[in-house]
């Protein structure tokens, strides 16, 4: 059956605005969330969201951090992840390749954008994460990660 988000997350009514993204088991820190956005340039700042990419809320106190590549990671929730380690050796069959991880303000045209968890993260707790997707006209700012 298809799940649109990992067992482990939900969506409900934020404190912050709206609906937001909250744990339902205890997440640790360092831990691959999932898939946020994937590039597409015929869509809206060239990224379509994904049902985990479209709930978390802004916070200047993020429990997590978005990271980019240009190959789908072969992550699953809960796998743990260096967000320090820019590079890991993948074994496809038929040759080895660098999948290349970088921080947004790195690599801002990135295939895939996914999260991480930054601290610990208590079930009820809700996921947020210091953002700005969009670009503005006037300052050229957009897709960053502060």
């Amino acid at each position: 059956m298809y799940r649109p988000l990992p067992d482990g997350l939900t969506i409900k009514n934020s404190p912050i605005e709206g609906l937001g993204l909250f744990a339902t088991t205890n997440i640790k820190k360092n831990t691959f969330i999932g898939v946020t956005h994937i590039r597409d340039e015929q869509f809206e700042n060239k990224y379509i969201r994904t049902p985990l990419g479209g709930f978390y809320n802004h916070s200047n106190d993020p429990t997590v951090i978005r990271m980019v590549s240009d190959v789908l990671p072969k992550l699953k929730f809960g796998d743990l992840v260096d967000p320090n380690i820019n590079a890991q050796k993948l074994k496809d069959g038929k040759n080895d390749r660098e999948n290349m991880f970088y921080n947004l303000n790195e690599k801002s045209d990135a295939k895939y954008m996914f999260m991480i968890s930054v601290k610990e993260i208590k079930s009820g707790d809700e996921l947020t994460a210091n953002y700005n997707l969009y670009t503005y006209p006037k300052t050229g700012v957009g897709l960053q990660m502060i």
